[in-house]
């Protein structure tokens, strides 16, 4: 059952450093992201994945644009930053998470970028019953910069390697 919020959930989280990824300024929408790009998409991923520990549905949920897509493993996607709030908080309501996300590669030109990497997800259940989740997967993010310089996310998608395994 919740094996298909399987959250990276989305994906996303306190990030580590990537590989080398594309750094020239930002002087025309053609050209490869800026620096303060980069590290501005990595702030995105860190806030959702503190939001997703502090059990915060409506934060994680603003890191959304209003017409963002959700496409969960194993269910149907989940569309509108309202819908995607249901969709975290029925998931925070299950399981306190923690999330460790890692981009492998940010790209992107002008407004929109995507960001490629792994995660690692824990779910420690809220009520005797539920089974505990571990959960080793890969996330595909598409972003848009905001007019004040920040990137929400426009399409997350992500998928387990395996099925969840029991916490060790």
């Amino acid at each position: 059952m919740h094996r298909s919020f399987s959250p990276a959930l989305v994906l996303i989280a306190a990030c580590s450093s990537a590989p080398a990824e594309r750094m020239p300024s930002r002087a025309s929408a053609a050209e490869p992201l800026a620096a303060m790009d980069i590290a501005a998409i990595r702030a995105t991923d860190s806030a959702f994945a503190t939001a997703m520990g502090a059990g915060d549905a409506a934060g994680a949920a603003a890191i959304y644009l209003p017409d963002a897509h959700v496409l969960p493993p194993e269910a149907a996607p989940v569309e509108g930053r309202e819908a995607i709030q249901q969709f975290i908080a029925g998931f925070l309501g299950a399981y306190h998470v923690t999330i460790a996300v890692s981009a492998d590669a940010i790209e992107g030109r002008g407004d929109l970028a995507y960001a490629r990497g792994h995660y690692t997800l824990e779910g420690t259940p809220r009520a005797a019953g539920t089974p505990p989740l571990r959960e080793d997967g890969k996330f595909l993010e598409v972003l848009r910069r905001q007019p004040d310089g920040t990137w929400r996310y426009a399409v997350d998608m992500w998928s387990p390697n395996g099925p969840p395994a029991a916490p060790k």
